[in-house]
C-alpha cells in the first residue's frame, strides 16, 4: 500500500487523497463518513479531500442522500493523466526551445552521462534523428540494444557506415568487421562506443569491465569531425589489411 501511495503521489494526489482513492476502488459507492472510517483519513478532513477528487474528476459524487462516492476506473484516470501530462510536456518543450539559445549555447558545451542506459538512450536518440549520414562505431554488446535504431534509418534511406567489434551484423549500409576486439579490449579495459550524426552530433562512450560507464555527447563541430575522423581511419584500415593481408600487417605493425 505504501508503494502505491508513494507513485500516486508522484502523479500529484496527497496523502489523504490517494488513501481516499485506494479505498474506493476497494469499496466504491460509500458515503463521506464511511470513507472517512475506511482510508483511515480525518472525518474533518474527509469532505476536503472528497472534494478536491470530484473537482479533479478523479471520483464522482452521486446523486443520493447522503452523498455516495465512486472511483473513476484506475484504466481511465491513468490514461487521462498520461495525455494531461504529455501534452503539458510537449508545450514545455517547444516553449523551452524557442528560449533556448543554441548559436550560443548547444554548439559550445559538452554533455556528460554516467550510466549505461541513459548513453544508449541517448545513442537511440541520436540515430532516431539523422536524415543523411551515421557514422558508427559499436560492440556487440551494446548493437542489439540499438539494432531496431538503425535499421529504422536504414529505411529512411540515411547513409550508414558501421565498424563492429565483434561479428554481429545487420546487413545495412556499409558494415566493417574490426576482428581486434580482443587486444584492444585488454588495451583499453572495456569496450567504446563512438556515433556521430549528420556530422552535427558526436557522442563518444566507455563500458569498463567492472560494469561502470562514462559517455560524453556535444555538438562542437571540431570534436564532430575529428571523431568521424577517428571511424573512417578504422575503416580505410580495414579496407587495407582486406586486400593486402600480411603485408598490411607489417607495415601496421600488427602480432
Amino acid at each position: 500500500m505504501k508503494k502505491i501511495i508513494s507513485l500516486l503521489q508522484s502523479i500529484g494526489f496527497t496523502q489523504y487523497e490517494s488513501q481516499v482513492y485506494m479505498a474506493l476502488l476497494q469499496q466504491p459507492s460509500v458515503s463521506g463518513y464511511e470513507l472517512a472510517k475506511l482510508s483511515g483519513v480525518p472525518a474533518s478532513k474527509i469532505y476536503q479531500v472528497l472534494n478536491r477528487l470530484v473537482s479533479r474528476e478523479v471520483i464522482i459524487a452521486t446523486e443520493s442522500d447522503p452523498l455516495k462516492y465512486v472511483p473513476i476506473p484506475p484504466e481511465e484516470m491513468i490514461s487521462r493523466f498520461k495525455n494531461d501530462y504529455l501534452g503539458t510536456v510537449d508545450q514545455l518543450s517547444n516553449k523551452l526551445e524557442q528560449l533556448y539559445n543554441k548559436e550560443n549555447l548547444a554548439d559550445h558545451y559538452i554533455w556528460h552521462l554516467s550510466k549505461r542506459p541513459s548513453i544508449v538512450h541517448k545513442v537511440v536518440q541520436f540515430i532516431k534523428e539523422a536524415r543523411d549520414s551515421i557514422y558508427l562505431s559499436v560492440w556487440d554488446e551494446e548493437i542489439d540494444d540499438i539494432a531496431d535504431a538503425l535499421l529504422e534509418a536504414d529505411r529512411r534511406k540515411v547513409h550508414i557506415y558501421i565498424v563492429h567489434f565483434g561479428h554481429k551484423r545487420l546487413n545495412i549500409g556499409h558494415e566493417y568487421i574490426h576482428g581486434r576486439e580482443h587486444h584492444i579490449r585488454i588495451e583499453r579495459g572495456g569496450r567504446r562506443i563512438a556515433l556521430i550524426v549528420d556530422d552535427r552530433h558526436v557522442i563518444l562512450g566507455h563500458f569498463r569491465e567492472d560494469g561502470t560507464c562514462n559517455a560524453a555527447w556535444t555538438a562542437d563541430k571540431g570534436l564532430v569531425l575529428l571523431a568521424k575522423d577517428y571511424i573512417i581511419h578504422d575503416i580505410y584500415s580495414i579496407r587495407v589489411l582486406q586486400k593486402f593481408g600480411s603485408a598490411a600487417e607489417d607495415i601496421f605493425d600488427i602480432n
